[in-house]
């Protein structure tokens, strides 16, 4: 069933509306989809999946970035634990930017000897290159080894087609929940090479055009970087 844009940037169809206005009513219900709304325009992320689970959580959590750099290197260690693919998929979203959609459907040539990644954005429509630095490459060499150029990057054990964004994204909640982190999901990946690069460069209007963001303020809020200035403001502040 076709979906429909119910609000700005918000999309349902009509049988997930009617679900939703049955168990929330037409007030509650224009209330959540105006939330979802105005965090998907500010550049914000909910954890779940899709629109229609995002309005059915309460209180919409938000994924975070990782903060710290030994909770990455956590994080690494566990995935690579599991397998190797699993540590391969962080260490992409992470050290790129790329969606989680857009990379998990790349096949060994799209990455392999190349000093860019070029994908067409499934958000966008805009076609879009991703740096690839010496240590992604080294990543990529030891992942790719013993694979065909045609194969996918990131194939489910049983049909060898690429996982899905679910399935990503449980890989994920799964190490963290190991890790001891909350507030993980797929976009942690892109937040965090966010996040470390900025406290490392101090450059927003470089990220505001990896993350193709209208405005510098949507970036920092996007990063989480928005959140920490205003609690360090108020760290001595008190009345």
């Amino acid at each position: 069933m076709e979906k429909r844009e119910v609000a700005p940037y918000v999309y349902l169809t009509d049988e997930q509306y009617e679900r939703l206005h049955e168990r929330y009513g037409k007030d509650q219900l224009e209330k959540r989809i105006y939330q979802l709304s105005k965090k998907k325009q500010n550049g914000e992320k909910p954890l779940e999946l899709s629109d229609y689970h995002s309005l059915r959580t309460k209180g919409m959590q938000l994924v975070e970035p990782i903060r710290n750099r030994d909770d990455i290197q956590l994080m690494k260690r566990i995935l690579k634990r599991d397998s190797l693919r699993n540590y391969f998929l962080f260490s992409l979203g992470l050290n790129t930017g790329m969606r989680i959609s857009d990379f998990i459907g790349l096949r060994v040539n799209d990455v392999l000897n190349r000093k860019h990644i070029e994908v067409i954005e499934k958000k966008t429509g805009k076609t879009r290159r991703f740096k690839v630095n010496f240590e992604l490459q080294q990543d990529i060499h030891e992942y790719v080894e013993g694979m065909a150029t045609t194969d996918y990057l990131f194939p489910s054990k049983k049909t060898k087609e690429p996982i899905s964004r679910v399935q990503a994204y449980r890989i994920l909640r799964k190490a963290a929940d190991r890790a001891g982190l909350q507030s993980i999901g797929t976009h942690s990946m892109r937040k965090s090479l966010g996040y470390h690069f900025y406290n490392q460069t101090k450059d927003v209007a470089i990220l505001q055009e990896i993350f193709n963001h209208s405005t510098p303020q949507i970036t920092k809020r996007y990063i989480g970087i928005r959140q920490d200035e205003i609690d360090e403001s108020l760290d001595d502040f008190y009345l």
